[in-house]
């Protein structure tokens, strides 16, 4: 089973600027893809690459990973909806995978590529999270929420197994009947007479 586990990262001034820099090109990289997909009516992910990576990884000064990463961002926008040319926000998250992202747990630190090369950065989060993280599993989405840097990890852990359950009613609230459960009993309105 797949949970998100949420960290604030921190950044000094200079990390804190370098991260939304990052954020920005990644950004307009999108809107290029975007309008180029648009343009060509090219919507899937390969026909994508293959339309404008070497373009995009010129124009922008991107990685290799970050530039994939941008692709696959505007490919799932296009399966959402093809009818409207998709724009992405300045800010707007984007997704880091192993390739660009590194996490040292017992130091709380991690490592991620930004336009301003490679930082090392501190991050905060409570135990659950902590303990979520030792199953960190595919993308992290780098946010901007608020003036502050948070990434959501996309961690696997293992799926609990269902237990019986004695002594437990369900109650579904509703117009007609204001109340029904799940041992067939219920409530009506007032002066209903069904």
């Amino acid at each position: 089973m797949k949970l998100i586990a949420q960290i604030k990262l921190l950044p000094a001034p200079e990390q804190a600027q370098a991260l939304r820099k990052t954020l920005e090109v990644a950004n307009a990289a999108c809107n290029y893809i975007s309008e180029q997909a648009w343009d060509s009516q090219t919507f899937k992910q390969f026909p994508i690459h293959k339309l404008t990576y070497y373009d995009v990884k010129e124009m922008f000064g991107l990685t290799a990973q970050v530039v994939v990463r941008c692709i696959s961002k505007v490919a799932d926008a296009y399966k959402l909806d093809r009818k409207v040319k998709r724009t992405f926000k300045p800010h707007g998250a984007i997704a880091f995978d192993d390739r660009i992202l590194t996490y040292k747990l017992d130091r709380m630190e991690l490592s991620l590529w930004t336009v301003e090369g490679r930082q090392k950065m501190s991050f905060a989060c409570g135990k659950r999270q902590l303990e979520l993280l030792k199953g960190q599993h595919g993308e992290s989405d780098l946010c901007l929420v608020k003036g502050k840097f948070y990434l959501m990890v996309v961690c696997e852990v293992e799926t609990p197994k269902p237990i019986d359950v004695e002594g437990v009613l369900g109650v579904d609230l509703g117009l007609v009947q204001i109340a029904a459960t799940s041992d067939g009993g219920g409530v009506q309105r007032r002066g209903d007479r069904r």
